[in-house]
């Protein structure tokens, strides 16, 4: 390190331009790595940096963040024991110094202590240790740095300093998460210092303990809960976190906790179920991650924890949300009878426009689940959630994303409705699906790319295959979903759709070709060019206008199942009316859909392999070549009906 003398200091917009540079990297590196600005070298002279009362506080702050972000370029492994004792002297002199509100901030203190953590854990998941281990060679920095934490924690109720004393608790409980059952020899001072404090620091203290409390029911330590006259420094690391420790060694880690330690879990636990009420959203969040598993494991009441947490279920915070619901995951029992509440609550706060669109759509995602939960696990509820489904419908303004979920809401409300192939008598699924789809209404005159487009035929897909879903286990044969109310339903709507409105065509071909590439609703998609051949080509008029169907026509065609008969018919009639509306005027447009015409009939060629096709194909083709007015296209219909005449029979 004695090279480090030679670095020339670099002014406040030197080091804001190399700590761009190093965040940008490329080329930009050379330039600093060539006059060794690198490395150790580098490290030493942030470090000494630090102290400098001429560098303004926010670089300051740059520069921690820094050395923490490149922690791994600036200190290398071959002197990373030097760097730290380096950096822990340094903390502690900034920690120690009086503020005067210039050089020396709680901020940069509190920032000192943040960065210093993290480059502790990070370098040491970074060595060739294993894992949640602590490489043996930093042992001596590693236990300087907690001591200087304890110390700052150790003093309860200092209201001067609260705002540094949480983050040293936080930073004690990254250390404690990142190496398990680190503080497990320390739990009872720690429980005594959460007991003294009543500041807003107290929400560190708390979740420390309950961190330690969590790691001590997981890896079950032998040291549990030692004496609690024992001083918090000196500090010593367990031996069972050193890497050069042996993992399998009996003495370190028993199977099972004693029951002494089990009554003194037991006391800490009811301490802290006292604390919800202080902690913030993201306090209690974390609190019931880690209070939970402990809960489970000692064998409480649930009861206890209903009580206690029972009025987050009639908070309006996502993250109370969660907390809750993933109370109710791990004791499901003794929510019993309370299911229904729960739902409600989770459709009133979907209703709530003042709430962010992001939380109503994440508060559907939970009430889909919800129900399916339960209904899995009790079928007699079945009938309440249908109850329920009238208080699903999306209203008229709600954002289209709301709009989809609610209508997937629905769809599967149709499926509940259904059951095991039998209509339920209090919903009826018609009613429902048609009720639904008033909101996304105006997809009957939008263009067919419009977005409310795009959720109308997403919720036609989940209303048609909803009881015959990939996700769903039992096999519904398709005959009976052809057979359904929906299925006709859903078969009337589009045709009427489509008879009064050509532009909603290739949104109707795209929601065709989706059934028909999956193989297990393949026959609903040719169904519905059954009965577009049936009910829809009747009702088209026979104008121009006729070929913003071809499309459509053209999938029919293709179909195998199909009766060309209708479509033949249909093609005949539109060449008569081409040939005798033809004039001066409409030469390209007689040439345009005649060329579409022969491309149907060519279609029909290729996947028709019956008689059935021969004499209408054939009266068709030869109309074209005696009557169109196009030569090309009556060239090309005499060529298309060699094939007609020499069709295999």
């Amino acid at each position: 390190m004695s090279s480090f003398t030679q670095l020339k200091p670099l002014s406040p917009q030197e080091w804001e331009t190399l700590i761009d540079d190093y965040n940008h990297g490329g080329v930009r590196l050379p330039r600093w790595t060539s006059t060794h600005y690198t490395g150790i070298h580098l490290f030493e002279l942030a470090i000494s940096s630090l102290a400098r009362k001429d560098l303004p506080l926010n670089l300051k702050l740059h520069l921690l963040v820094f050395l923490e972000e490149h922690c791994s370029a600036v200190i290398p492994a071959t002197t990373a024991s030097a760097a730290f004792i380096r950096l822990n002297d340094t903390l502690r002199s900034v920690v120690q110094s009086p503020n005067d509100g210039v050089s020396i901030t709680f901020a940069l203190k509190e920032q000192f202590l943040i960065s210093t953590t993290s480059i502790f854990i990070t370098t040491n998941t970074k060595g060739e240790s294993r894992s949640n281990t602590i490489c043996s060679g930093l042992v001596p920095q590693f236990e300087c740095l907690i001591e200087l934490l304890l110390t700052i924690i150790n003093k309860p109720n200092h209201s001067v300093d609260r705002q540094t004393r949480s983050v040293a608790c936080d930073c004690l409980r990254e250390l404690e998460i990142s190496f398990p059952c680190l503080l497990s020899g320390i739990v009872s001072q720690l429980w005594i210092l959460a007991q003294s404090e009543r500041t807003h620091a107290g929400q560190g203290y708390a979740l420390l303990l309950t961190t330690a409390i969590s790691n001590i029911v997981k890896v079950k330590p032998y040291d549990s809960f030692a004496n609690a006259s024992m001083p918090l420094v000196p500090f010593n690391v367990p031996s069972f976190l050193m890497d050069d420790a042996d993992g399998d060694d009996n003495h370190s880690i028993e199977k099972q906790i004693s029951d002494s330690s089990i009554k003194d879990l037991k006391r800490v636990v009811a301490f802290l179920l006292e604390w919800p009420h202080n902690l913030t959203p993201w306090g209690l969040l974390e609190f019931m991650d880690k209070i939970l598993p402990v809960a489970a494991a000692l064998d409480l009441q649930a009861s206890l924890l209903k009580v206690q947490f029972s009025g987050l279920l009639s908070t309006y915070d996502p993250l109370l949300w969660h907390a809750f619901l993933s109370l109710y995951l791990r004791f499901k029992e003794s929510f019993r009878g309370q299911e229904l509440e729960i739902a409600r609550r989770l459709l009133l706060l979907s209703k709530e426009s003042q709430n962010h669109l992001v939380f109503r759509l994440l508060v559907l995602h939970w009430l889909l689940a919800f129900i399916g939960l339960l209904i899995k696990s009790d079928e007699g509820k079945r009938g309440n959630v249908l109850e329920m489904s009238s208080n699903f419908y999306p209203s008229v303004f709600d954002p289209l994303a709301l709009k989809a979920l609610k209508l997937d809401l629905l769809a599967y409300c149709s499926v509940l409705a259904q059951g095991n192939g039998a209509m339920s008598p209090k919903v009826s699924v018609v009613k429902l699906f048609e009720d639904a789809l008033f909101c996304v209404s105006a997809f009957k005159w939008l263009p067919h790319w419009s977005t409310e487009t795009a959720v109308a035929f997403r919720a036609f897909h989940k209303f048609l295959v909803g009881s015959s879903s990939h996700s769903e286990t039992v096999f519904v044969p398709n005959r009976v979903l052809t057979e359904s109310p929906i299925f006709h339903t859903v078969q009337k709507t589009l045709v009427a759709t489509m008879s009064e409105n050509k532009g909603i065509v290739p949104a109707i071909i795209t929601f065709i070709d989706r059934l028909l590439a999956c193989h297990r609703h393949h026959l609903l998609g040719e169904r519905l060019l059954m009965a577009f051949d049936e009910h829809l080509l009747s009702k088209l008029k026979l104008d121009y206008r006729l070929g913003s169907y071809f499309p459509l026509l053209e999938k029919i065609a293709e179909s195998s199942k199909v009766s060309p008969k209708g479509l033949i018919e249909l093609l005949t009639r539109f060449v008569t009316v081409l040939v005798e509306k033809h004039g001066p005027d409409t030469g390209l447009r007689s040439w345009c859909h005649g060329s579409k015409v022969l491309g149907i009939c060519r279609t029909m060629l290729m996947h028709h392999c019956s008689s059935k096709l021969f004499l209408g194909l054939s009266r068709l083709l030869a109309f074209i070549c005696f009557y169109f007015p196009d030569l090309e296209v009556r060239d090309n219909a005499r060529f298309s009906s060699k094939f007609v005449f020499n069709f295999p029979l």
